[in-house]
């Protein structure tokens, strides 16, 4: 390859517009050793090229991997979570031992029994009364929000 060729070439290398063939042919001519002065500072570039070409990677050594069994790993998470769950717990219970245990006192009903026909009368009057208030009350509140949830949702 003359030098003249080389110069157009190298400077369609650096501007991507060369085939395989002539770069491969850059290669042969920087290889061959005969380069023009003007382009002996491109020789360190193809050099490198071949240099790399030469080189391979070392062989990819792996540790042999030990699998554990599913169920190992499964249990094994169980008695995690469950230790988790108890060392929360223990932190969240208070701790009542500084608390007075309250003694359990019989209640006595006969104090509010209704032993009298005109009181119990009245009484029952009165639960029926309230009783009807309410139920009456009812569907009003159920529409009032009803009405509520629409305007929300609109």
């Amino acid at each position: 390859m003359k030098h003249a060729q080389a110069t157009e070439l190298i400077e369609r290398y650096f501007a991507g517009s060369t085939s395989l063939e002539e770069e491969a042919a850059l290669k042969a001519y920087f290889r061959n050793g005969d380069v023009a002065p003007q382009l002996q500072h491109y020789a360190p570039l193809f050099h490198y090229w071949e240099a790399e070409l030469a080189t391979t990677a070392p062989p990819k050594r792996t540790a042999p991997v030990r699998k554990l069994p599913r169920r190992l790993l499964a249990v094994a998470a169980a008695i995690l979570l469950l230790l988790t769950v108890q060392f929360v717990h223990r932190q969240q219970a208070p701790d009542v031992t500084g608390f007075p245990v309250a003694q359990r006192q019989p209640v006595d009903w006969s104090r509010h029994e209704i032993t009298d026909e005109k009181e119990a009368m009245r009484f029952l009057k009165k639960v029926l009364k309230n009783t009807s208030e309410n139920l009456t009350k009812a569907p009003e509140i159920t529409i009032r929000e009803l009405r509520e949830v629409e305007r929300i949702l609109d």
